[in-house]
């Protein structure tokens, strides 16, 4: 019954919290699924806000936030608990400019509405190598400088997790390093 109940309220809670952000972000232009990929990373700065991350909070971020699924080959135990030591190590980086900015003055939009064809969104254009995962990602920036890019976050389409929170250039070949691959 207790658990019952708990589930309402959570159900209750996520259906405003889903309903006031998709009024907010209507004027911009979300797509539906951009609408949950921006109530994720809100949630999850909110979350952590005032609070830092151990790996006691691990469930939670995985069940609540992150996109943590065993894509390799190497399913063995022993790789599964290496790839979640670095992402006990390298998840906290995710709040470098929730830090350093503050959470208000940080927003986030769909990656689509920059011009791809800027040196940083080139991976996104018509020849980009990320130019199938554009849908997917959002871009946080500075309030005060929203058309200056400080970062492209990519969600998992289906549950709306996020994946990754940083692209890499390697050689000119551009790529998302998600949690799952450390």
């Amino acid at each position: 019954m207790k658990q019952k109940k708990q589930l309402t309220i959570k159900l209750i809670v996520t259906s405003f919290l889903l309903a006031f952000t998709s009024n907010c972000l209507a004027q911009r232009s979300f797509t539906t699924d951009e609408t949950k990929y921006y109530v994720t990373v809100k949630s999850l700065l909110k979350h952590f806000d005032h609070k830092k991350y151990d790996s006691t909070q691990r469930a939670t971020v995985f069940e609540k936030f992150v996109y943590f699924d065993n894509i390799l080959a190497d399913t063995s135990t022993a790789k599964i608990n290496e790839r979640i030591k670095y992402f006990d190590a390298f998840f906290p980086r995710v709040f470098h400019f929730v830090d350093s900015l503050g959470i208000e003055n940080l927003d986030a939009k769909p990656t689509r509405e920059f011009k791809t064809d800027t040196t940083y969104f080139s991976h996104f254009g018509e020849k980009g190598e990320l130019k199938e995962l554009l849908p997917f990602t959002l871009t946080y920036y500075h309030k005060k400088a929203p058309q200056v890019p400080l970062g492209t976050l990519l969600f998992e389409p289906k549950t709306h997790k996020l994946m990754a929170w940083t692209i890499i250039n390697q050689g000119g070949y551009w790529y998302f390093l998600t949690f799952n691959l450390f």
